[in-house]
């Protein structure tokens, strides 16, 4: 993973990208709408905000997995494999989720759907297709 500007790779995983807000503020525990949806359609990862190559990562509860709709963007496989290693020490949110308890799911992809919010104050949702692999984060 490349750390963003001034920011060490713990920093990094414990604010992702698409938890800080244009005036700074940063909150691991929710994701920021406007820099999801720049996620998606600059192809750029939620955790470091560089481009993202294939395959295409999501991160997240079995819930979204089993519904295959994410909360958090896509990313990186290495921001996303650093990112589960480091969501057994995370205090607080983790990847827009208040809790990071319970069993989460890596599912990686050739692609994904965004799916934009019907109504104001309604999430951003990722769907991913051409599935290649789900594996136990």
């Amino acid at each position: 993973m490349v750390p963003r500007v001034g920011m060490t790779d713990l920093e990094a995983l414990s604010v992702p990208f698409a938890c800080i807000d244009d005036d700074g503020q940063a909150d691991a525990s929710r994701v920021v709408k406007k820099r999801a949806i720049r996620c998606a359609l600059s192809r750029i990862c939620g955790i470091c905000g560089d481009t993202l190559n294939r395959p295409i990562a999501f991160l997240g509860p079995r819930s979204e997995a089993d519904g295959n709709r994410f909360a958090f963007p896509p990313l990186h496989l290495s921001c996303a494999r650093e990112s589960a290693a480091a969501r057994a020490d995370a205090v607080g949110g983790h990847l827009g989720h208040v809790h990071a308890d319970g069993a989460w799911l890596m599912v990686t992809t050739g692609g994904f759907d965004l799916i934009r919010p019907s109504r104001r104050g309604d999430p951003v949702w990722f769907s991913p297709n051409s599935v290649i692999e789900i594996l136990e984060a």
